[in-house]
């Protein structure tokens, strides 16, 4: 028998086809948003629209109402001005002379000027309520550093008025009590007299405070409804500035 020759199986060979390169997997979708979580981030975004928008018209319409009562104040004064302006002497002098036109052009500029932080004009003279808290004699001295005064009241119609607008605040006016009697005095100079005063009814008491004193000074009180208290001067409170039209 003749040597078998190599088998049949050792001499073929089989060919692979090549493997197909290897592919990176696909990156993950991002999960869903859930729609309860789209719903309210639409409801918040469009709330704060909202109240942005709300707060835009607000400023706006505060905007215009400022610039309408300036215009009305600008007018008034520029009508009362004139007959009010004081010469050097304090004549007052109807004629129109270039100097006494300057000086009203600067009175009724600064007047404008006061206007425009916030006083408030009515009938011949701008108040300024503060939004601070001192004692009288420190708010007396604000009052100053704007040629001003703690305001006076000489009558029932500016009572009204300020007390009105003090919106049941309690604020230091310009009444004091000085002198051994301790008599009241308006710092701006006006004649006090007690039968055109507002007292709240049992006031003035002077109520003593101890260590701090006396009751000697005068506020606009929410008794009363912005009739005058007597309260101890070196408690704070705030205060009311008033220049008066005919005053430099």
């Amino acid at each position: 028998m003749a040597a078998a020759g190599p088998d049949l199986y050792e001499r073929l060979q089989i060919r692979y086809p090549p493997s197909p390169p290897a592919r990176a997997p696909a990156p993950a979708a991002p999960p869903a948003a859930s729609g309860c979580v789209l719903g309210t981030a639409l409801a918040v975004a469009t709330g704060v629209l909202l109240v942005l928008g709300a707060t835009l018209v607000a400023l706006i319409v505060l905007h215009v109402q400022g610039q309408a009562e300036l215009r009305a104040a600008q007018a008034e004064l520029a009508a009362v001005g004139a007959p009010l302006l004081l010469d050097p002497d304090g004549s007052q002098s109807p004629a129109k002379s270039p100097a006494a036109a300057q000086r009203q052009k600067e009175q009724l500029g600064r007047w404008l000027q006061g206007l425009a932080l916030g006083w408030r004009y009515h009938d011949g003279q701008i108040y300024y309520f503060s939004g601070e808290h001192k004692a009288w004699g420190d708010a007396e001295a604000a009052c100053r550093s704007s040629h001003s005064h703690l305001a006076s009241i000489t009558s029932p119609e500016e009572q009204d008025y300020l007390a009105r607008e003090a919106r049941g605040r309690p604020y230091w006016i310009g009444l004091t009590a000085t002198g051994p009697g301790g008599s009241w005095r308006w710092v701006d100079g006006a004649a006090y007299s007690q039968a055109q005063s507002f007292w709240a009814p049992g006031q003035p008491d002077s109520t003593d405070h101890g260590k701090w004193g006396l009751e000697g000074c005068a506020q606009i009180h929410p008794v009363g409804n912005g009739l005058w208290n007597d309260h101890n001067c070196n408690f704070t409170f705030a205060w009311i500035c008033k220049r008066d039209l005919s005053r430099p």
